[in-house]
């Protein structure tokens, strides 16, 4: 759950995994729940011998990402180039997190029944035995945000065939106390953008 939420908001993740295949096949499984968002900042499922020279300036980059890395080299670069980085380690094998972040930073600002939604809807897609539908957690979490914003296209002015929508319209009509901070920063996330954008829609700042 900590982890999904993360990716909504466009924060630092680093996985790790004792096998390429476990490590490999679990990101791809885990990226496809952004549906209908696309992760568009920097994804690499497994860190390779080529580029583990650049280390350091990936793991302290500036911009989101979600990168992967064999169990074997964690130590490695948990001492060497995490020192000072702000970033949400997840350990697969032992399904244990490991937060660096601010304090300030760790706090998701959702609502409790928000929380709750999800948690349980992403246990129900664990449970599953067949591979989990994006299509699901997209019900439950991601489209009352983005429904929002539909809803509010049938009235927005258009301009040059993009429809203008203004931001505090928007924030009024997520009514969850809780869940206003989270509206905004979901849509001032470059997958969002991305997202409005193909959708000819801009959001509208005071």
């Amino acid at each position: 759950k900590q982890w999904y939420q993360r990716r909504v908001r466009g924060s630092k993740v680093l996985f790790v995994d004792k096998t390429l295949s476990s490590l490999t096949s679990t990101l791809h499984a885990l990226t496809s729940l952004l549906y209908p968002l696309t992760w568009v900042c920097i994804y690499i499922p497994m860190l390779s011998k080529g580029i583990r020279k650049d280390v350091r300036d990936l793991v302290q980059s500036p911009s989101p990402y979600i990168i992967g890395i064999l169990k074997s080299d964690y130590p490695r670069v948990r001492t060497n180039e995490l020192q000072d980085t702000e970033v949400l380690v997840v350990d697969l094998t032992t399904k244990k997190l490991t937060d660096l972040r601010r304090e300030q930073d760790r706090v998701l600002p959702i609502s409790d029944a928000t929380k709750k939604a999800l948690k349980v809807k992403l246990r129900e897609v664990k449970k599953k035995k067949d591979q989990a539908k994006h299509s699901e957690v997209w019900q439950n979490f991601l489209k009352p945000f983005l429904n929002h914003i539909d809803n509010l296209c049938g009235e927005a002015e258009t301009k040059d065939g993009v429809r203008q929508i203004p931001m505090e319209s928007y924030l009024a009509k997520v009514t969850e106390q809780g869940d206003q901070v989270f509206a905004e920063k979901l849509l001032s996330t470059q997958m969002s953008q991305l997202y409005l954008q193909k959708n000819k829609i801009r959001m509208l700042r005071q």
